[in-house]
């Protein structure tokens, strides 16, 4: 299986400064909504783990890397990640997933 028909997994670990937490959800439901729109983006879930409620997670899985490389250059993603840095109490860390 070529890289443009291989699906692409990622999970992002958000961890959101506690005095700003409403902003921090409101931008990134935002850029998720946005996100959803297009073609390349299978889906999107923003979560909490049970054991961690400082921490939130952004599940993703899109239709190659390439999808996901399109879908980082899109203008909300990027102004969006800038205002992100404000929100966060560190940056977010990203691992990727290949389909077996």
């Amino acid at each position: 299986m070529s890289d443009e028909e291989r699906a692409f997994f990622l999970v992002v670990t958000i961890k959101p400064r506690p005095d700003r937490l409403r902003e921090a959800e409101d931008q990134l439901q935002s850029m998720r909504r946005n996100s959803l729109a297009e073609p390349g983006c299978v889906f999107m879930h923003l979560v909490q783990p049970q054991d961690d409620p400082d921490t939130w997670v952004m599940l993703e899985m899109f239709r190659s890397r390439a999808a996901w490389d399109e879908h980082m250059r899109q203008p909300y993603n990027v102004d969006g990640n800038v205002i992100l840095e404000d929100l966060l109490r560190e940056p977010s860390e990203l691992r990727f997933f290949d389909e077996k």
